[in-house]
């Protein structure tokens, strides 16, 4: 299988991660033959309360339309809070 990464988003919470993918998924779902784009629309309509769920319990949540021979996928993958680096203490 040929893969190519149109793209990625760093959220910093599960209700930003899915705005991402509703926007993303309809820019490419517009595009497609009637069965992908109402699964997308189903998706956007049905589908957030169980992606949250899992987000919100440590999951990825993935989302795939097919059309022909192309799948296209999206995931969103919730990664543990990092705290930011501590600073050097430059003084003397």
């Amino acid at each position: 299988m040929d893969e190519h990464r149109l793209g990625t988003f760093d959220a910093y919470s599960p209700g930003e991660a899915l705005r991402w993918l509703k926007a993303t998924l309809m820019m490419i779902a517009i595009n497609m033959d009637e069965e992908p784009y109402r699964q997308a629309r189903d998706w956007i309509d049905h589908g957030q309360a169980e992606a949250t769920r899992e987000l919100s319990e440590g999951q990825a949540h993935t989302l795939t339309l097919k059309q022909h021979t192309t799948h296209a996928t999206w995931t969103v993958t919730p990664v543990p809070y990092l705290p930011p680096p501590k600073q050097a203490d430059l003084s003397v």
